[in-house]
């Protein structure tokens, strides 16, 4: 007979935090920023009120902290992604064809946009965020040059040309919310691969 393992009050408290977050990422995709509560969080998660103010006491404490998660593992997958194009997993066409997929289909991208628009009228939303894209940035950077290497960096950097890809991704899946057109944007995620291959390669690739 298996005795089952008495969780922690930190595994517990863990958890807690892991369902309100995710019910926050959840509710921002469904509902959008405006719409979004603690008591809906709170019930969503299947948590007590009273543990939701104990770990986020504000919907701003929820909203800046379920930010900084989407965004750690937005990063992270690049990563993986990154790590997946260096060992050979991946090739340089697979790669952005799973770039593309991780903004389109994520729980990314769409979720920190409810934010984003919230904070242009919000300073207070702002302020908090502020430091949490400069972060995110960082990281994309740090993958970027890790992960290719630019043909001719007095005209284009690496860094640079793959936050713009990213940007472009952003662009596309903002118009996917109306156009429902798999055709469409595959055309131009083959036009922004052809165009970046003239500019950077895999790092690998160059040694």
């Amino acid at each position: 007979m298996t005795v089952a393992t008495r969780r922690t009050q930190d595994q517990r408290s863990a958890e807690t935090r892991r369902l309100l977050l995710s019910a926050t990422v959840k509710m921002l995709m469904e509902v959008g920023y405006a719409n979004t509560s603690t008591a809906g969080i709170a019930k969503r998660a299947g948590v007590s009120r009273g543990a939701q103010t104990h770990h986020y006491p504000s919907k701003m404490a929820l909203i800046v902290a379920a930010t900084e998660e989407m965004f750690g593992n937005f990063a992270s997958r690049l990563e993986v992604l990154a790590a997946d194009l260096n060992n050979g997993d991946l090739d340089y066409d697979k790669f952005f064809e799973a770039v593309w997929e991780e903004v389109l289909h994520g729980d990314w991208f769409y979720s920190s946009l409810e934010i984003i628009v919230a904070a242009r009228g919000d300073t207070e939303l702002r302020e908090q965020l502020s430091p949490l894209i400069i972060d995110l940035h960082q990281r994309f950077e740090r993958i970027w040059t890790e992960t290719f290497v630019a043909l001719n960096p007095d005209v284009i950097t690496s860094k640079v040309a793959l936050n713009l890809a990213l940007n472009v991704f952003r662009g596309m899946a903002v118009q996917a919310v109306l156009r429902r057109d798999e055709a469409y944007f595959r055309e131009m995620l083959m036009a922004l691969k052809t165009m970046l291959a003239s500019h950077v390669q895999p790092a690998k690739s160059a040694q």
